[in-house]
């Protein structure tokens, strides 16, 4: 706890990302850093730092590599656009979870769209139909016949919930006290999945602390809490989270693994074909956060 801790450099690039225009940075990673020492100096969560820079291995960065940061604050992230193009071409380890998360089309739309019978499993090569995905919303035209000189500003959308750091690591450890689930593990899934950030919000729309998404709390609130949630409520998304990593640990009989599995790929998709190949780094990163957050 005494050690000068290293301050890392940011490199401010110019170029706005294609995707939405933003400013990125550089990181710089120096000497013993890993990836959760990152996220924690950066506020940008594990999982997009993995995403973002293509990383095979989460626990093995070298000293001296740039790793792109977004630019802006940690879980506010810009939405992505719904369809950037009208196909998706499967790629090696793609779940369609994670087609979601590049496409920002929401898991259950992409089964529709394409009449998946078990959208748990994707072939190398498989093209998606992104075509029936709803475009970005836009202002109505004024009326030709009542044109408005002073038209009204648009609706600012109601601010996130900004609890973060200590804060929402008190909720984390309540919600994993009151449903009997190991603390450390709950900050783990928390920490990898949204730097302990309530305002974090994902292009698919998975929210909050434990990144949940809304039509799984349709059903997981009703079914493992006994009522509805309100994802926007850090205590009530911490409930949730913490319900369903319960769930998955009395239904794989405490293998953390596997329980992991589940939460990023589905229960189903695991209880058939286990770890899928791309779900290692997620897995395998938040078990090693779960073992540093046990041993402090």
């Amino acid at each position: 706890m005494g050690k000068q801790i290293l301050v890392a450099t940011f490199a401010l690039v110019a170029a706005a990302l294609a995707a939405g225009g933003s400013t990125a940075s550089a990181y710089t990673v120096q000497p013993g850093e890993d990836l959760w020492q990152i996220s924690q100096r950066t506020g940008e969560p594990v999982s997009r730092l993995v995403s973002e820079n293509r990383l095979g291995d989460a626990n093995q960065v070298s000293a001296g590599r740039n790793l792109k940061v977004d630019g802006n604050p940690a879980g506010h992230q810009p939405a992505a656009s719904p369809a950037r193009g009208r196909t998706y071409t499967v790629r090696q380890g793609d779940t369609l979870y994670r087609v979601s998360r590049r496409t920002g089309v929401p898991v259950p739309l992409l089964a529709q769209l394409n009449h998946l019978s078990d959208p748990n499993h994707l072939r190398l090569g498989q093209v998606l139909s992104l075509a029936g995905a709803p475009a970005p919303a836009s202002s109505p035209a004024p009326s030709k016949s009542q044109p408005s000189a002073n038209p009204a500003p648009p609706a600012a959308a109601p601010p996130r919930d900004s609890t973060h750091g200590e804060q929402a690591k008190q909720i984390l450890r309540r919600a994993a006290a009151q449903l009997g689930v190991e603390p450390a593990f709950v900050l783990a899934v928390s920490e990898w999945e949204s730097g302990r950030n309530q305002a974090a919000l994902s292009p698919t729309g998975a929210v909050g602390l434990m990144q949940v998404e809304p039509y799984t709390a349709d059903w997981a609130g009703p079914a493992l809490l006994g009522r509805r949630v309100d994802l926007n409520n850090p205590r009530d998304n911490a409930l949730l989270g913490t319900a369903l990593l319960r769930k998955y640990l009395g239904d794989f009989h405490g293998d953390k693994a596997l329980v992991l599995a589940s939460y990023y790929q589905g229960e189903s998709a695991t209880q058939k074909s286990g770890i899928y190949p791309g779900s290692h780094t997620y897995v395998d990163g938040i078990l090693r956060l779960y073992h540093r957050y046990s041993n402090s």
